[in-house]
């Protein structure tokens, strides 16, 4: 049966869970009522056109009808600032700060800072309207109002010195703005002011919000996101002299003005690698940041000299804020499930159906603490699902790229009609500027395990790995699983213990302390079944305050949807620099024999035997395989085992020189590119029909030891090990291994 229609989504708070504790699910529908149920996952979706899912009820407390709610995602980043909250009732003030605008010009208004009431009746903002001119805005506590306007709009993409006075005194109410670029602070600068004589005695502004404001609807919602930077703010209950404001302009400490009253003075250099905004005034009214805006980015001071932030952060004093960031929707939990002590690991979900509609909310539980563990550890690639989760690439006009006709599936659609859940990492903002962090506090559309790609037609990611975990419960073969989270968190404590570690189709996304465990593990005699391609790739960090939450910096080079910015390539959660990690000192090719070589979603192939795979050393891996057979011309993903996305042996690159090269694809065509990292120039023939570097291999060597690497070299295997019900050649190599493994 196929799904048309979708009016129930939701998350969990975790990826992994253990027997005996605790997992959160939030969920949001248009219908007054639903029911939920547990399921564990026991293979992927291996009929054509349906989502017909190989699962198995699980007994649970939570089961049950549940009333329904409609949730909504808090999308927008802006950042709250505890300043005192009867600091405008001396009856004047400035605030002033650094901005870069990105979309000064807008459909809507865009607020730089706020300070309103509770009632939105009084308070003080600034803002860009629709034109992109600069509005200071006030409101008394009789209702009186005034505003300032500047005449002309900010450009994007530049930066300016912004202050805004108001001085009750002098009956003024002032905007200046000066474009900085790069060596001088005049250019384009305007001052503008007008008359008015408010009474802010009595108004109480509990909060002062960059970037947003409180919707007045909605008080624990924001709207009016600001898409730019902002730097260092700095708020006085004294209306500054201009001299002042040059001064602070030229670079000047604010707290060595003298005669002014400082509030509060953010330095937002400090503490890049966390949510806090420092104040540095008396005061220390520290700040927080909400819904991960982007850190580690420059600021106007920045002369390309550095490109570390750790070593110039002075350079880096600002925060770059999107209408659409998302760390945490936010919503509420409906459902708590404590685990029976007695459950077996595996993956599994909360499924949720209403009216004649299923959704799945995928986890993976691992084995109790002091449970006897299995001798197999399947590593679930959360990364990778992380930095794919919402992505919209299918927006772009990428129908050449393949062989099959585009559709969208029914948790695309519902993606495009809701905005508001966020993006992937393979996604810009809507400034332009690349996403660089990705969480699982929200409903995440195509972690779904019957989700169909649009990208290769078929199952991808969690639901093409359900292929692999389905050979493990069709083989009765006893595993645990794991996730790239808890791996990144125990390191090799979590691998040491098991005899073989299996990966997923696509284990793209890796961080440091998961390569540094793996590379262990394999140095201490362990086995590694690597069943998929364009592993080990991105140099990947996760948060340790916030380990929902990935982040990856492009660099300037690999096969990337966007460029870092000049000196941004930085990872602001860990301070380690991003790109690829053959660019510093992991090569895929090393650690495991192959590495990423092209894509394309042309039709799948089959490999053939190479002398090699006729070794001595082979001989366990083709034990029912003929000399001349083709392995794996069929498939349930693009019809053949080599496909999507692949990696070739390479010596110069690394690959161990006693490595044993079994098997190439053939028949990869012309949609398949090699990737841009293997080429110096531009030049054509870099298609699979002309370059022989665009292949998918088969290699395997030994470790001292005792262990031993076995890689396949594409995305596709675990579809075609699926096929006809596992029993098929692809299948038969990968159960020839794991005995071996095994024993």
């Amino acid at each position: 049966m196929k799904q048309d229609t979708l009016s129930i989504v939701g998350y969990a708070d975790q990826f992994s869970v253990r027997p005996g504790e605790e997992i959160n699910f939030m969920i949001s529908t248009t219908s007054p009522s639903y029911s939920a149920s547990v399921v564990r996952l026991t293979g992927g979706i291996t009929e054509a056109g349906t989502s017909n899912l190989p699962s198995e009820p699980v007994p649970a407390e939570c089961a049950g009808v549940y009333p329904g709610r409609h949730q909504i995602a808090k999308a927008g980043s802006y950042a709250e600032l505890p300043l005192p909250s009867n600091w405008l009732n001396a009856g004047e003030f400035t605030v002033q700060l650094w901005m870069w605008p990105t979309t000064p010009a807008s459909d809507r208004i865009q607020t730089i800072w706020s300070a309103l009431s509770d009632d939105h009746a009084s308070g003080a903002e600034l803002a860009l309207d629709h034109d992109g001119q600069l509005v200071f805005s006030l409101t008394d506590g009789s209702g009186q109002s005034a505003s300032v306007r500047t005449s002309k709009p900010l450009s994007a993409n530049a930066w300016y010195f912004v202050a805004v006075q108001y001085s009750a005194h002098k009956s003024t109410l002032t905007i200046q703005s000066n474009r900085y670029d790069g060596w001088t602070s005049t250019a384009d600068s305007q001052i503008c002011g007008t008359t008015a004589r408010l009474d802010f005695a009595n108004v109480i502004v509990p909060h002062v919000l960059l970037a947003a404001q409180v919707r007045p609807d909605a008080p624990d919602r924001t709207h009016q996101h600001l898409n730019g930077k902002l730097e260092d703010p700095r708020f006085f209950r004294t209306a500054l002299e201009q001299t002042q404001l040059q001064a602070l302009m030229t670079g000047m400490d604010a707290s060595s003005l003298t005669g002014v009253e400082l509030v509060a003075d953010y330095d937002f250099s400090a503490g890049i690698s966390s949510t806090a905004l420092v104040d540095r005034s008396t005061g220390s009214y520290h700040g927080i940041l909400y819904q991960a805006p982007t850190r580690a980015v420059t600021s106007h001071n920045w002369t390309g000299e550095q490109l570390d932030f750790r070593t110039a952060p002075e350079h880096y004093a600002a925060v770059h804020f999107h209408e659409d960031d998302i760390e945490d929707a936010g919503w509420e939990a409906d459902i708590t499930w404590r685990l029976p002590e007695d459950l077996a690991g595996g993956t599994y979900a909360l499924k949720l159906d209403v009216e004649g509609e299923t959704d799945y909310i995928p986890f993976f539980v691992r084995p109790a603490s002091n449970a006897e563990l299995a001798p197999v550890l399947f590593l679930a690639p959360t990364n990778t699902y992380l930095a794919y989760a919402n992505e919209r690439l299918f927006e772009k006009e990428l129908d050449a790229f393949m062989a099959h006709e585009m559709k969208l599936a029914v948790q695309d659609r519902y993606l495009a009609e809701h905005p508001e859940l966020g993006k992937s990492i393979y996604d810009s903002h809507s400034d332009g500027s690349g996403i660089h962090y990705s969480s699982r506090r929200r409903p995440i559309m195509n972690i779904r395990p019957h989700y169909r790609n649009w990208l290769n037609g078929a199952l991808r990611h969690l639901a093409a790995d359900l292929y692999i975990t389905g050979w493990l419960e069709k083989r009765e073969q006893r595993y645990d699983i794991a996730t790239d989270e808890d791996l990144d968190r125990e390191g090799i404590d979590l691998l040491m213990s098991y005899r073989v570690l299996i990966t997923g189709s696509h284990p793209e996304y890796w961080t440091r302390p998961m390569m540094n465990a793996l590379k262990q593990y394999l140095a201490n005699g362990g086995r590694l079944m690597y069943l998929g391609a364009n592993g080990f790739y991105w140099v990947t960090s996760l948060d340790r305050d916030r380990p929902h939450m990935i982040e990856v910096r492009r660099g300037n080079a690999g096969t990337r949807s966007w460029d870092s910015p000049p000196g941004e390539l930085f990872h602001s959660t860990t301070g380690e620099p991003g790109g690829l990690w053959r660019h510093y000192g992991f090569v895929p090719q090393q650690l495991v024999g192959i590495g990423f070589t092209a894509q394309g979603w042309g039709p799948g192939s089959g490999y053939r035997r190479l002398p090699d795979s006729m070794d001595p050393r082979a001989q366990f891996i083709f034990e029912g395989i003929g000399e001349n057979e083709t392995i794996g011309d069929f498939g349930l993903v693009m019809g053949g085992a080599a496909g999507d996305e692949v990696d070739r042996l390479d010596y110069g690159l690394g690959t161990p020189a006693h490595a044993l090269w079994l098997a190439t694809s053939i028949g990869l065509d012309n949609r398949y590119q090699l990737v841009h990292e293997d080429q110096l120039f531009s030049a054509p023939g870099q298609g699979g029909e002309e370059n022989p570097l665009v292949r998918a291999d088969m290699t395997y060597f030994d470790i001292v030891g005792g262990g031993g690497v076995f890689s396949v070299g594409s995305i596709n295997w675990g579809g075609s090990m699926a096929w006809n019900d596992y029993d098929n050649n692809v299948a038969r190599i990968t159960d020839n291994v794991l005995k071996r493994f095994l024993e």
